[in-house]
């Protein structure tokens, strides 16, 4: 029986070119790029220009991006990492009923903690509105967390309108761009975009 792969939006084979600039890492720069030794400083001068390259992509600045294990970290890093840190100024989040498990189940955690949490429904198209959004919003909202691109539906969020939104609001906007990364132009400074969740 012929197998045929149609879950490429989770994980694809790596691209040829992407494990040819790899072999060398993977087999010569092996040092902890924390460690102050040359081999250290040598793994360490490639973290930092893979560090450059993305913050390039994304308009934003090379010691803003954290490289984590993959989008489930980088979603429980920024959501778990901004409520608990900025809890004094309030305890409500907004969201959508679409998010990967990676958000639903951290903003999940999050409301046996004590937070409140909105979840946003969508329309026929997938989408909610900035206008959802704004009437959601409260004076204790701090954060708001949506995804850049559907990982089911494919479906992309009007980011920049809600980020315009929130530039005049405390509350921090965090979005989930696994599936928008690399596909679509992201500019954080732009769409006014404070955490940024991508994965390789």
């Amino acid at each position: 029986m012929e197998r045929i792969y149609l879950d490429h939006a989770a994980t694809s084979p790596m691209d040829e070119r992407v494990l040819e600039k790899m072999v060398p890492h993977f087999t010569g720069s092996f040092g902890n790029p924390s460690s102050i030794h040359s081999f250290g400083r040598e793994t360490r001068k490639w973290v930092d220009e893979a560090r450059s390259q993305i913050a390039d992509q994304i308009g934003a600045a090379e010691q803003e991006i954290i490289f984590t294990s993959g989008g489930t970290e980088a979603d429980n890093l920024a959501i778990l990492g901004s409520a608990l840190a900025r809890r004094d100024l309030g305890k409500h989040i907004i969201t959508t009923k679409v998010e990967h498990h990676a958000v639903l189940h951290t903003c999940e955690k999050l409301e046996q903690d004590g937070f409140e949490v909105t979840y946003l429904d969508v329309g026929s198209n997938g989408r909610v509105s900035a206008n959802q959004v704004k009437d959601a919003l409260r004076d204790d909202t701090i954060l708001v967390t949506v995804m850049y691109g559907n990982n089911e539906v494919g479906s992309v969020q009007p980011i920049a309108e809600i980020g315009e939104l929130l530039n005049a609001h405390q509350a921090y906007f965090h979005t989930d761009a696994v599936q928008a990364f690399g596909f679509l132009p992201i500019d954080v400074k732009n769409s006014h975009i404070d955490l940024l969740s991508v994965s390789g």
